[in-house]
Order: structure tokens, then sequence, then C-alpha cells
């Protein structure tokens, strides 16, 4: 894995990071310590920037964010991992590129 380096995403209200790993470019966001609404719009601000690309966004939080999951589904998959912390860690995929 590449170094994180940090990411200017306009609008964002939370700081974003950029690593490579195994040949992908990952975007990601912690709104752990954060309250509604400031996961879910730095969530869509992250979302736009890897729209239609193999890019991967990924959120940690400190829960799933399940009510975003229907909103998504037709446009993104996504893999969970609970983090030591308790914290999740969800990775966002587009299903389909181009």
């Amino acid at each position: 894995m590449s170094e994180k380096t940090p990411l200017e995403i306009p609008g964002a209200s939370l700081p974003f990071v950029s690593y490579e790993d195994d040949g992908v470019e990952y975007i990601e966001f912690d709104s752990s310590a954060s309250s509604p609404p400031e996961p879910m719009v730095n969530f869509m601000k992250g979302f736009e920037r890897i729209k239609g690309t193999d890019k991967r966004l990924v959120m940690i939080n400190a829960q799933e964010p399940a009510p975003l999951y229907p909103r998504i589904a037709n446009d993104l998959t996504w893999e969970v991992e609970v983090l030591e912390s308790g914290d999740v860690k969800i990775v966002f995929s587009n299903k389909r590129v181009g």
C-alpha cells in the first residue's frame, strides 16, 4: 500500500486521503467522531469523486450507515469490516465503470 496523502475534496467538511493498494486508488475519510448529517455529506462528496471510475471510497464510521444502502444499491457495492475500535470500515465500489 502506498503512503496516504491528503486529498482536497471541494465541499467536504472532513479530511480525505488517497492511497493506492494493489493497483487500485482508494479515497478515504473518517467520520467516526461526526454526527449526522456530516457522514452523509462527506460520503456524497467522495462518491462524486469516484463515480464512473474503478476507484474505491472508504468510509470509517461509528456504525453502519444502513439508511444509505438502499439509496446507493443501484450504483455501488460495499464491504464492511468491523475494526478493533468498534468502528466500521466500509469500502464502496462502482458497479459500472465508464
